[in-house]
């Protein structure tokens, strides 16, 4: 008897590890499929709107208050987008649950995907960013940003416990990388914002950047995960 209650015990773990790194892999495909849905609604948006400039306007712009097709990027774009992401940051923790750096990075991650879907229900004002306007126009002019640099900071977190981490030690220069090449967008947005000639420009490579991170990533967790610890 005490033999057969140790082997069902050691079934049941097995089974609770391989159920958690089910769940840790569908939780990652978040940093395939959010990227991927936010770019192709940023695209039909725009499409539907021919006085919009992706060179000059910030995303944001495309769910505006009041601007035509504004649920369409807020709530088909911004909102389910920002989950997708959000769950990847989860991933990201249950990867690395034992390591202090790299979940303090995993949590920026995650924070960043719920300011994305945040920002699209707290959306601003037409011609964004303006200053004062609405409630609404303050708060996602607090939350862009922000969430913004959690994103940058969150991957050069990562990158630099990935570096005592086997599995991830492969990605580790390049998350550095792509965490350098983001905060200097972010210094080019601001920099940009008073002429506001290259602001969209720079919002969209920092995206496009830092998107690729998410993508690389989650499918590295994805495709095979193994906990860290």
């Amino acid at each position: 008897m005490p033999e057969q209650n140790e082997t069902v015990m050691r079934r049941a773990i097995v089974g609770a590890h391989a159920s958690g790194d089910t769940t840790t892999r569908v939780l990652a495909g978040g940093g395939v499929a959010g990227p991927i849905l936010f770019s192709v609604i940023t695209i039909v948006a725009a499409a539907l709107r021919p006085d919009y400039s992706h060179i000059t306007s910030f995303i944001s712009e495309l769910g505006a208050s009041g601007t035509p097709h504004a649920p369409l990027m807020n709530y088909l774009g911004f909102v389910p987008a920002g989950l997708f992401l959000a769950a990847f940051g989860i991933a990201l923790v249950r990867a690395t649950s034992q390591h202090v750096l790299a979940v303090v990075g995993a949590v920026l991650v995650g924070l960043f995907g719920v300011g994305v879907a945040v920002s699209g229900i707290v959306s601003c004002d037409p011609g964004c960013p303006v200053p004062g306007g609405s409630l609404e126009n303050a708060a996602h002019n607090v939350i862009g940003p922000l969430s913004f640099i959690a994103l940058a900071c969150g991957v050069g977190l990562l990158g630099a416990a990935f570096r005592r981490l086997p599995y991830f030690r492969p990605v580790s220069r390049y998350s550095l990388v792509t965490s350098i090449l983001g905060l200097l967008f972010i210094v080019a947005i601001v920099g940009s914002l008073e002429a506001k000639t290259l602001t969209g420009l720079w919002q969209r490579l920092f995206l496009a950047t830092l998107f690729l991170w998410c993508a690389v990533i989650g499918i590295r967790v994805a495709r095979d995960h193994r906990s860290e610890a």
